[in-house]
Formats: structure tokens, C-alpha cells, sequence
């Protein structure tokens, strides 16, 4: 991949650094002010157990919850990290499970707030990529983002990755029918830019029943595969 390709991704990497940027900032905030309230309700029990009894076993109970949010919040630095890392280099060999792994962690947020279930089926074998792990990222954004404003709350999106013939897939599937890509158009420049980057495309396909994937074919060997077949 050529280095001369990757500021097309500037303004679309900025929009997604922004929202992924606040919403694990507002993640580690409420990870805080938990902390804060249970540290001082460990102090207020404290006072209180002075003679020992149920005020010991209350304590216990709070130390647990606050390691429990200092895990949380551990978790979260780390996504972070690791997507602030994601831009370092404009071609290198990554995992694609660990990337997949690292979109899990950013997605969480997202599809909490649209009340929708994310699972994601890793692959079972490493699978070794070359090229840009942030438009990547990017990508597969720009794709939960289509597939989250088409389907229902309370419905479930299965995100797996296929593979055959040299090709490898990411697909994002849901039991909702997801519209053509090309119908938010700052979603299509987005997913565009990133596909163009990756030498990827991206399409929407029916499932037959009344579903919906967005699909992310990483071997399609180039084009931006914004639009449906």
C-alpha cells in the first residue's frame, strides 16, 4: 500500500477517531465516578464497623466492585492504545482475530446505546494480513454503523470473518434487512476511503429470510465497493 493514498483518510480518520475518542472517554468517566462513589461509601462503612460484624463483609464487598471497575477501566486504556497504535504504520502484517478483537472492544459502546446484541465469531486460525490496520478499523466502523442504523433494538448482529479460495470476508449479519451503501453519503465516503486504502470492497447482501449482512471482502484486490451488486 502506498503511503500516498492514506490522507484521503485524514478528515474520514478524524471523524471516527472523535466519536470512538468520546465515547471511551465517557466510558472511563463513568468507570471513575464509580470508583469515586464506592470509595467513599468504603470509607463511610469503615467508621461504621469499627465493633466488625456485617460492616467487614460490606467492605469485602466493595473492594471486590472497585478491582471489578479498575479492570474495566484498564480495558478500556488498552482499546484505546491500541487504536492510537493503529496509525503508526500505512502497511504492515497484522492478525486480523486481533483486530477483529480490537473492533469488539470499540463497538461495544455503540451497540449498547442501540440496545443491539454484538457477537463476534473470531476466526478459529490466525489469519495474517498486509496492509493498513487503521483503515481496517475504519472499515468495519463504517459497516456496524450501517448495519445499527438498519436494524431493530433488541436484535442481534453476528460479526464472522469467511474464508475461501485465497479470499477472506468480514461479515456483519442481522435478521433486519440493511439498505444499499451508498444511502448516507458520508457513510459511502467514509467506507469509500478505507476500502480504497485497504484495496477492499464493501457490499450489502439479503440473506434469503428477511436479513441483512454488510459485507467486507478483504481479497477483492482493490476498488471502493461502496455500492451494491
Amino acid at each position: 500500500m502506498a503511503e500516498g493514498r492514506r490522507p484521503g483518510l485524514q478528515r474520514e480518520g478524524l471523524r471516527f477517531f472523535g466519536a470512538v475518542g468520546a465515547g471511551l472517554s465517557h466510558e472511563l468517566s463513568n468507570v471513575f465516578n464509580i470508583i469515586n462513589e464506592l470509595s467513599g461509601l468504603q470509607q463511610d462503612i469503615a467508621a461504621a464497623a469499627q465493633g466488625g460484624g456485617a460492616g467487614i463483609a460490606r467492605l469485602s464487598e466493595l473492594a471486590a466492585r472497585i478491582k471489578s471497575q479498575v479492570a474495566r477501566g484498564e480495558e478500556i486504556n488498552r482499546s484505546l492504545h491500541r487504536l492510537s497504535h493503529s496509525v503508526d504504520e500505512a502497511a504492515e502484517v497484522f492478525d486480523l482475530g486481533e483486530a477483529l478483537a480490537l473492533f469488539g472492544a470499540l463497538a461495544a459502546r455503540p451497540a449498547r446505546l442501540a440496545e443491539v446484541e454484538l457477537e463476534l465469531r473470531p476466526p478459529a486460525d490466525p489469519i495474517a494480513l498486509s496492509g493498513d490496520p487503521f483503515a481496517l478499523q475504519l472499515a468495519l466502523h463504517a459497516c456496524l454503523k450501517a448495519v445499527l442504523g438498519a436494524v431493530g433494538s433488541g436484535r442481534r448482529v453476528e460479526v464472522r470473518t469467511e474464508s475461501a479460495s485465497g479470499r477472506v470476508r468480514v461479515v456483519l449479519a442481522s435478521a433486519d434487512p440493511v439498505p444499499g451503501l451508498g444511502s448516507d453519503p458520508v457513510l459511502a465516503s467514509m467506507l469509500g476511503l478505507a476500502c480504497a486504502v485497504l484495496g477492499a470492497a464493501a457490499r450489502t447482501e439479503p440473506d434469503g429470510h428477511g436479513g441483512g449482512s454488510v459485507v467486507l471482502d478483504l481479497g477483492a484486490g482493490g476498488g471502493t465497493g461502496t455500492g451494491d451488486p
